[in-house]
């Protein structure tokens, strides 16, 4: 927490001391600039490349990007912003700079830019007939667990990958999972199944804990790009500077991400905690596009009271479906 608070000291201070000059600031014909040692690029540009008209929302505070369909609200000294109402999160905060404000140049490549226009996507269209499920631990790790209540992580994301296999089945997907039973998995092996059984798409199921057991919501975790920090990181770590297998699919990554974020909010009407970006072990060596989705808290009794229900349950998975169906339209639509 203390790193935080510097963090924000440090950058709050910048901003208030106004434009970045000298060695902060090295333009380029491209438009981009290194603020903060970071490359950044004008959103406002980018908003026009993208057809959107711009509204100060907040005089140099708060940016809003928008048409008739769209709607992107971005906030100086922020790393979370809405998109058409939905919550996700930039790897790197939006910054203050020449009267407007700035987005990191791997955000608008990695995750704006392909949620706003997913045409503008290069390389060839994904296919999408095999899926991988992955109800997330299982045998002797129990995950997250609710004594209170007796129910277990495990046994709630068996029964969430079950009903989406039919689901999705019955939509006339090719559909696999990583357990079947409670059994054990090893983390490497979930994403080398699905390597070897040539998935399209890979759905890692999970539930949440917290020591504060106020703290509930659903969130939606991708893979972290290449140069940039986790979501839940306050500094960057060595690590950030290599890549991963499972970032050839930023691009598609965003879109899968957004898409299923932006059902399960729609269906659940849960907190919504997010889009994120982590470098989980089950996303870094997906071959294909992938997600990790953390369905509610289990801390909390009164989020895991509703998903020890069926109902609830069957409406997590009715939700996921949805996700790959609106994923699959967008796919459809480039080809």
């Amino acid at each position: 927490m203390l790193r935080v608070l510097l963090g924000r000291w440090v950058v709050g201070c910048a901003l208030l001391l106004g434009p970045v000059t000298g060695a902060l600031a090295a333009p380029s014909p491209s438009g981009v600039v290194r603020l903060y040692d970071t490359e950044y690029v004008s959103a406002a540009e980018f908003g026009a490349q993208a057809g959107l008209k711009r509204l100060w929302l907040v005089p140099q505070k708060k940016l809003l990007l928008a048409d008739k369909t769209r709607r992107l609200e971005l906030e100086v000294d922020s790393r979370d912003f809405l998109f058409n109402g939905r919550r996700v999160f930039l790897g790197e905060p939006a910054v203050a700079y020449r009267n407007t404000i700035y987005i990191s140049r791997i955000d608008r490549d990695r995750l704006l830019r392909p949620i706003l226009d997913p045409r503008m996507i290069p390389g060839p269209v994904p296919g999408l007939r095999t899926v991988v499920i992955d109800p997330g631990h299982g045998g002797k790790d129990d995950g997250a667990v609710n004594p209170r209540l007796k129910l277990k992580e495990k046994e709630a994301t068996l029964d969430v990958a079950l009903r989406l296999e039919r689901l999705l089945k019955a939509a006339g997907y090719r559909v696999l999972l990583t357990r079947r039973k409670d059994s054990f998995v090893p983390l490497p092996l979930r994403p080398a199944f699905a390597k070897s059984e040539k998935a399209d798409l890979f759905i890692s199921i999970h539930f949440n804990a917290n020591e504060t057991r106020t703290v509930v919501g659903t969130e939606t975790y991708l893979l972290t790009p290449q140069h940039q920090r986790s979501t839940g990181s306050d500094r960057r770590m060595p690590d950030d500077a290599f890549p991963q297998p499972g970032n050839v699919r930023d691009a598609w990554n965003a879109v899968l991400g957004f898409k299923m974020h932006n059902a399960l909010m729609g269906e659940l009407q849960t907190f919504d905690r997010g889009l994120k970006r982590a470098r989980f072990a089950v996303l870094r060596d997906l071959a294909c596009p992938g997600l990790l989705v953390e369905g509610g808290y289990l801390s909390n009794d009164t989020e895991a009271r509703k998903i020890a229900t069926p109902e609830w349950r069957q409406r997590l998975a009715e939700s996921l479906a949805e996700g790959v169906a609106d994923y699959r339209a967008v796919l459809a639509a480039r080809r």
